[in-house]
């Protein structure tokens, strides 16, 4: 199969395309905001773009799958550049969904865990809300085979560990290794779920594959 990986040389992506390209002929568009060309892998071919532009990178779509992992992944950095992360994470979202619906590949979404808790409590929030609302309209609307993946706070190889794309396990390892104490917010009873990538890659690969279709969201 071809498939393409939106943000393919990003965290995810990478383990993702490392997976898929033992099988199959797997693209990335990445346009290196975040994602990284140290994260480059031989037998997959990379396309330095943006998701919102995605009409212009290709002549012809005769994909099979995109999976679609582009975008702005943090909460904080959502608060200082609301338009940046709009523009990803909303518009991107729905930019690759019609390119797909125009060619009918199949289409599924890097939800986000965020969507169990007040959309309205932060850009990132929102924007993530509105991309998996705009994902269940092309699934009514014009039947598209769509699904929605949640993911919930993924650690393991090529996550980030410098800079504000950081996440908490990234930020704890990178206090590690510089000797710092880790930091912990509120009282420390806290709890929160962690996946680790191999886990979110797998399930992925099996929903790409998956006849079924769920009415929500894979979680």
């Amino acid at each position: 199969m071809k498939i393409l990986v939106t943000g393919g040389a990003g965290f995810i992506g990478t383990n993702l395309c490392s997976m898929l390209s033992k099988h199959h002929n797997v693209y990335s568009l990445d346009n290196y905001s975040i994602g990284s060309k140290l994260n480059h892998l031989n037998g997959v071919t990379y396309l330095d773009g943006d998701v919102v532009d995605i009409f212009d990178h290709f002549d012809k779509n005769d994909f099979d799958i995109c999976f679609h992992l582009a975008g702005l992944s943090r909460i904080q950095p959502s608060f200082t550049i609301p338009l940046n992360t709009f523009r990803a994470n909303t518009i991107g979202t729905q930019n690759v969904l019609e390119w797909c619906r125009t060619n009918s590949t199949k289409f599924i979404y890097s939800g986000s865990s965020s969507k169990h808790h007040d959309p309205y409590q932060s850009p990132y929030a929102l924007y993530k809300y509105l991309g998996e609302e705009i994902c269940k309209m092309y699934k009514q609307v014009y039947q598209m085979d769509v699904e929605i993946a949640r993911f919930y706070n993924v650690y393991g190889p090529k996550e980030i560990v410098d800079g504000d794309w950081a996440a908490v396990l990234g930020i704890w390892r990178r206090q590690i290794r510089e000797g710092k104490n880790i930091t912990i917010v509120g009282d420390g009873e806290q709890r929160r779920d962690f996946t680790h990538v191999k886990d979110i890659v797998n399930g992925l690969i099996k929903i790409s594959e998956f006849k079924k279709r769920h009415t929500d969201a894979w979680e």
